[in-house]
């Protein structure tokens, strides 16, 4: 597996890889083979599979992506705190999606490029959990829940876009600052990642999506980032972009 994913190893011993195989082996067992969600551990099957076949590079693509990631927390001084991160992606057989689990550590590498990065999994004051605690000039603390948006174009309708993606972020904002006070709340931030959407979606809804931002906390009554969304070479996910590089991308890559 170094030769797939060789920067997992700079976080994790390759007992604690061992670990992992035993209990992906133990759960496998268990669900006749194989798992029944679409997380990690079945992405790392269809790599073996696709290793042995050699008849595809889709997924060897994606843990190249996976690969690079890892890779990129090597930049800040505090990589090593990333290692609680990393832990969950591949321990978490029940749940979550390999494409947002590159999500979600993509959003740690860019928001750990502005602020400190803390804890994963931070545990509020009500009792429920954010992805990722930040510090921010040292002392302005930020709690910060990911959002995997996953959406199906056939259903796209211009006019109810914004009150769909709206209701979306406005829903994960109140479950998570629930019985906090306000200063509290104003600490909460989503952060919106984008799957499915093409650019003239994007381009149809530029306005909008710019609008996004901590300022319209007051008038919405969440705040969060600017939506980011996955781009991709045939389905494979390979960087996280902004809304500006989707829709002027001749000025950023040209």
């Amino acid at each position: 597996m170094k030769v797939y994913f060789p920067n997992l190893f700079l976080y994790i011993s390759e007992k604690e890889f061992e670990l992992f195989l035993q209990k992906a082996y133990q759960h496998s067992t268990k669900n006749g083979g194989g798992t029944p969600n679409n997380n990690f551990l079945a992405t790392f099957f269809m790599l073996v599979d696709e290793h042995y076949t050699n008849n595809s590079n889709y997924i060897r693509n994606e843990f190249g992506y996976f690969n690079f990631l890892l890779g990129e927390f090597q930049k800040f001084e505090n990589g090593k705190k990333f290692k609680s991160l990393i832990l969950a992606a591949i321990y978490n057989f029940k749940s979550s999606s390999f494409k947002h689990i590159l999500g979600e550590i993509a959003a740690c590498i860019d928001l750990s490029s502005k602020a400190n990065f803390v804890q994963y999994e931070k545990v509020l004051e009500n009792g429920k959990s954010v992805d990722f605690h930040f510090k921010h000039n040292q002392n302005h603390d930020f709690y910060i829940d990911v959002v995997n948006i996953d959406f199906n174009i056939e259903k796209y309708e211009k006019e109810k876009f914004k009150k769909f993606l709206d209701r979306r972020l406005l829903q994960k904002f109140e479950d998570k600052s629930a019985n906090l006070d306000n200063y509290v709340k104003k600490q909460i931030i989503i952060y919106p990642i984008l799957y499915g959407f093409t650019p003239e979606i994007i381009k149809d809804q530029e306005d909008y999506l710019k609008l996004i931002h901590l300022a319209r906390y007051p008038i919405a009554g969440f705040q969060s980032f600017e939506p980011k969304l996955f781009g991709n070479i045939q389905g494979t996910f390979f960087n996280l972009f902004s809304i500006d590089q989707i829709v002027n991308s001749k000025k950023y890559y040209n």
